[in-house]
């Protein structure tokens, strides 16, 4: 097919055609439109939308929004901080997913546990869980593997250590917090801690180089070395 109307893309992406056509106007994607003619989008323009929008396949028994914030949940294995973090995973606003959680736990979908989490120090924090291998879950799972959310757009280069993650660098000075002037200690000091987390962000904020400075430190482990390797080539 090489084109398709509003509401092809709308089942497609399992939402409405206003939102469709609301989406491609922010988009500035030049839909065409004329009189007694649906509009029509080219391949690559529903591809713009899909990631914009995400796609969402009709699970049974749930809403749209309970399906994305189950399909979000279904990706965090080890769970998501607060329903903000849902919310942002999910690709809805939250609002709706503070709402959507406490139905889905009323529902026995996922469950919220209290824990303490090292982030800069050591506090209490609420975790979202799936409730993996329940009869319901496994019911639902196959739709929920096919849901897309929204490609999130490219992280702001972070020009310092966020401060949830200065347990890591708890006798470090703070000049070589700067990532400008020392992202080499700072890749060094995260493959050696370990920690998933902070590995996780600096895969987002650290640069190639700073990556390669730490595979070259003396007497590293060689399972550190390669993963700081592997980290410099998706840095490139």
């Amino acid at each position: 097919m090489d084109s398709y109307s509003a509401s092809d893309v709308s089942r497609l992406l399992g939402t409405n055609v206003p939102r469709v056509l609301r989406a491609a106007d922010r988009l500035g994607l030049p839909v065409r439109r004329r009189r007694g003619v649906r509009a029509q989008l080219t391949r690559a323009q529903v591809a713009r939308l899909r990631d914009y929008l995400g796609a969402v396949a009709p699970a049974p028994g749930l809403s749209r929004v309970e399906t994305q914030v189950l399909a979000a949940l279904a990706r965090a294995p080890r769970g998501l901080l607060s329903a903000r973090s849902v919310a942002r995973r999910a690709g809805v606003s939250p609002t709706a997913a503070t709402r959507t959680l406490a139905s889905l736990e009323d529902g026995g979908l996922v469950v919220r546990e209290r824990q303490m989490a090292a982030l800069g120090r050591a506090r209490e924090v609420e975790v979202w869980r799936a409730s993996f291998g329940t009869p319901a879950w496994l019911r639902l799972a196959p739709y929920l593997a096919l849901v897309r959310a929204p490609v999130p757009a490219p992280p702001r280069h972070a020009r310092r250590v966020p401060a949830e993650l200065g347990h890591l660098f708890w006798n470090t000075a703070r000049s070589q917090l700067e990532l400008d002037r020392a992202g080499g200690y700072v890749a060094r000091r995260l493959i050696q801690a370990g920690d998933l987390d902070g590995l996780a962000w600096g895969a987002e904020h650290l640069r190639a180089e700073d990556w390669r400075h730490a595979a070259a430190t003396r007497g590293l482990d060689p399972r550190m070395k390669a993963l700081a390797l592997n980290l410099a080539e998706g840095s490139s």
